[in-house]
């Protein structure tokens, strides 16, 4: 597991991270999270990319709880159960990328 935190000063526009994304090179697919919403038993098949764009997710690694906040990256390596929730009052928007 890989998480870069975004570290400017100002937060980053969402036009500007999908440019980022793209610039790799990667497939994504957008994801909208409503407020109160928790997903768990997740598990990855492939090396997987997520990248916050609008929001706050609480992410849970094998018990270790931290948030991803817009321009945070999460790289996760195949086979990684996670859980994820929204607990602020507005939605969350990320994007993930699968890659070999």
């Amino acid at each position: 597991m890989k998480i870069t935190r975004w570290s400017a000063e100002i937060s980053p526009k969402r036009d500007f991270l999908i440019q980022l994304i793209q610039a790799e090179g990667l497939d994504y697919t957008e994801h909208e999270i409503r407020p109160g919403l928790k997903l768990s038993n997740l598990r990855t098949q492939l090396r997987e990319i997520i990248q916050i764009l609008e929001g706050e997710l609480i992410f849970n690694l094998s018990g270790t709880q931290f948030a991803l906040r817009p321009g945070d990256k999460l790289e996760l390596p195949p086979n990684t159960m996670y859980s994820y929730s929204n607990l602020k009052n507005e939605s969350c928007t990320f994007v993930s990328s699968k890659t070999v």
